[in-house]
């Protein structure tokens, strides 16, 4: 191989193998880590006091630059924890190697990730549940606004708004704990796992896990280093909450749309068409819903990365930062947006009351009248109202006004005096079964859901402040 031959082959791999100029995000995590290390390893009297306090010199002024935007890592390094290694051997010299003493990248990087995927947790979940509360706050005051209730984008039934927004923030408050169960599966600190066979130095893994906030180290080296489970229940939650944001951002863009009409969204949250000026598209829904493409793809391309990988560390993990980051990044993003649009989408009231009073919209409330008041099996009643239906378009007559005579000719059980016509009104009030539509049930629901909300924060609140240290911040020496 010639030497021109080479050094194409160093540029290649250096290009292919590089994770620097990504990577920077877990700087100050690795710093972390990396004290918690040499704490535990000058209690140990595995490395000199001297060489101990120069690392920790060094590491903090290195946080310290980075929280001030220095530049100061190699971004063309393999990757940030050979960058951070290479800055300290430049400021304390031989005495830096002594940070790699019972440990390896292995163990170092799967700690670092941990404990980003720990602080990203913590922030999406405080916008979850802001966006819990954005609808909530829509449920309290809209419990008795009448709008339809669509099925396969038909008027089904007339329900509340209130009731609707309760039901995204329900699905929104299960996300804030689908995410938080991330942090209980990955309670376990991988530090003192080494490569891959643990080390034969007398470290103390308990006083590092615990240092770092976990609630104890993992149980199996081998297992520690080229796991990435926990990678991925981040990634799946986070896909679930992506998938809920798409949701209800297609029933904004639904809801605002101009034959529909049912809300308003304020000029900052649309755009104006460029060729027709009458336009406003909702431009941030659509964009939520158009993002939850990224977040799924994310959760696929790490889990094809690790399907065929046996044990244990492969470079074929150096992929699985790129889609935790950008994940966390979208999500950030169009949760900040769906509590925005949560939070100033105004009910026009009138449309929705008009949009729920079709034709017929009432007929499966008489169906169950005639089940509750006149005995009639609830199957036969419901054939019996089709036919009623059939009869009144026919005759061009509402339902409830169709006289004895006709509704004989259906069925001798419907020529009775005392004929209901049921409302819009009757119909959403009578649907007062614990979770439904009634307006007093609606503020029942809402009041529940707070109280469970502020027990929800509360609990998170105390886990968090028991055992998880801020990353940024000082590690216990």
């Amino acid at each position: 191989m010639s030497t021109e031959e080479r050094a194409m082959a160093a540029r290649s791999m250096a290009a292919i193998g590089c994770s620097g100029h990504y990577d920077g995000k877990l700087a100050l995590y690795d710093i972390t880590v990396s004290q918690a290390h040499v704490a535990m390893l000058l209690r140990q009297e595995i490395v000199p006091a001297d060489a101990a306090a120069e690392l920790h010199r060094a590491l903090d002024g290195l946080r310290e630059q980075i929280r001030s935007g220095a530049d100061v890592l190699d971004p063309e390094a393999e990757d940030v924890h050979t960058a951070i290694e290479q800055y300290l051997e430049t400021r304390i010299g031989a005495d830096a190697g002594w940070l790699g003493t019972a440990r390896a990248r292995n163990d170092l990087a799967v700690t670092a990730l941990r404990l980003w995927i720990r602080d990203q947790v913590v922030t999406l979940r405080s916008k979850i549940l802001a966006l819990t509360e954005a609808m909530l706050g829509q449920a309290e005051r809209h419990a008795a606004t009448i709008m339809p209730g669509f099925s396969h984008l038909q008027v089904a039934q007339p329900l509340t708004f209130g009731h609707v927004c309760l039901a995204y923030a329900e699905t929104f408050l299960r996300d804030a704990e689908r995410i938080s169960f991330v942090l209980a599966l990955q309670d376990e600190c991988p530090m003192g796992s080494a490569a891959l066979a643990g080390t034969g130095f007398p470290i103390d893994r308990v006083t590092v896990a615990r240092n770092l906030g976990f609630r104890q180290p993992t149980a199996n080296s081998l297992d520690s280093v080229g796991d990435r489970g926990f990678a991925l229940d981040f990634l799946s939650a986070g896909a679930s909450v992506a998938l809920n944001l798409s949701r209800f951002s297609a029933e904004i863009v639904f809801w605002s749309s101009q034959p529909v009409g049912l809300i308003s969204l304020p000029d900052e949250l649309v755009s104006a068409s460029s060729a027709m000026p009458h336009k406003r598209n909702p431009d941030a829904a659509e964009l939520i819903r158009g993002k939850t493409g990224r977040v799924l793809g994310n959760l696929h391309a790490l889990q094809t990365v690790v399907k065929g990988l046996p044990l244990s560390y492969f470079r074929d993990l150096q992929e699985d930062k790129e889609p935790l980051f950008d994940t966390a990044e979208t999500l950030a993003l169009s949760l900040d947006a769906a509590v925005t649009i949560a939070t100033l989408m105004q009910p026009n009231a009138d449309v929705m009351r008009s949009a729920a009073d079709i034709e017929f919209v009432t007929s499966g409330d008489l169906a169950d009248w005639l089940a509750r008041e006149r005995g009639v099996p609830f199957r036969e009643a419901h054939h019996l109202v089709t036919e009623l239906v059939r009869l009144s378009e026919k005759e061009k007559c509402p339902i409830g006004r169709l006289p004895l005579e006709l509704r004989r000719g259906v069925d001798p059980r419907l020529a009775f005096a005392e004929w209901p016509d049921i409302t819009v009104e009757a119909s959403v009030e009578s649907r007062d079964s614990q979770g439904g539509t009634a307006p007093k049930r609606v503020a029942e629901a809402a009041a529940q859901l707070r109280s469970r909300l502020a027990e929800f924060i509360e609990f998170e609140t105390d886990f968090s402040d028991q055992d998880i240290i801020k990353h940024e911040g000082e590690t216990a020496r």
